[in-house]
């Protein structure tokens, strides 16, 4: 129950997100800065710490490669990327871009509940750690998801449906793995996917749309996410 207690404070951020998209605008960068370092944190200090204590290096390592390479995939399937790239392109007014983009963000958000979950199924430390990534990380989802759909011609009402499911589906992800306990043995190699999912989220979604502004602040700001996960891990109990 802690799992869905800890998605229920996501289903704020998200939408906190959403809801500054367009007001504070000027200052996404460093929210977005800090988002990455907060992600990339729990990847460094919890997460490979844990799974190289579990298994052997190199199971780890393709482990984080196959959940670099499936959130690549969904990306391009979704046409996500192409989507967040609004702003530098012309005559970028297709709803169904926007849609699209929004729904691979919704699927990612339900993916983040299961990392929470899994990560409660591994142990309550972990499934902290792996909550304040997300809880960090999900406030971008919720900005990006409205202006993606705004941005592609989709009314206000139906960026607000969007912006609800992104909302809700950390909550049903982390639900659904109250249904199952995994083995022992499947747990390190889900962590070892997560490390990977959360290293592309970090370094080649949020960060690239950060340094989109050349403030040096993004960097303060990125050490600053980071530093916060590296105390988290060092705060909590073993």
């Amino acid at each position: 129950m802690t799992a869905i207690l800890l998605t229920a404070v996501t289903f704020v951020s998200t939408g906190v997100g959403g809801l500054v998209a367009v007001r504070f605008r000027d200052r996404l960068h460093l929210l977005l800065g800090f988002s990455a370092g907060a992600v990339l944190g729990v990847v460094f200090f919890d997460l490979l710490p844990e799974v190289f204590a579990q298994q052997p290096p190199d199971e780890v390592m393709l482990g984080a490669a196959a959940g670099f390479l499936a959130f690549f995939v969904l990306e391009r399937i979704t046409r996500l990327h192409g989507a967040r790239e609004h702003e530098h392109a012309l005559g970028a007014h297709d709803p169904e871009v926007g849609l699209a983009g929004a729904i691979g963000l919704t699927i990612h958000s339900f993916l983040d509940g299961v990392a929470i979950g899994i990560g409660f199924q591994a142990g309550p430390v972990v499934g902290v750690v792996i909550a304040v990534a997300v809880i960090a990380h999900d406030f971008s989802d919720g900005l990006n998801t409205v202006t993606v759909m705004l941005a592609h011609g989709n009314p206000v009402r139906r960026s607000l449906a969007l912006l609800l499911a992104d909302m809700t589906t950390p909550i049903l992800g982390a639900a659904s793995t109250l249904l199952f306990q995994l083995p022992a043995s499947v747990l390190p190699w889900l962590l070892s996917f997560f490390c990977g999912f959360f290293l592309y989220i970090g370094a080649s979604d949020l960060l690239p749309e950060a340094r989109e502004h050349d403030s040096p602040m993004v960097v303060v700001m990125t050490a600053l996410g980071m530093i916060l996960l590296f105390g988290v891990t060092r705060l909590l109990p073993g």
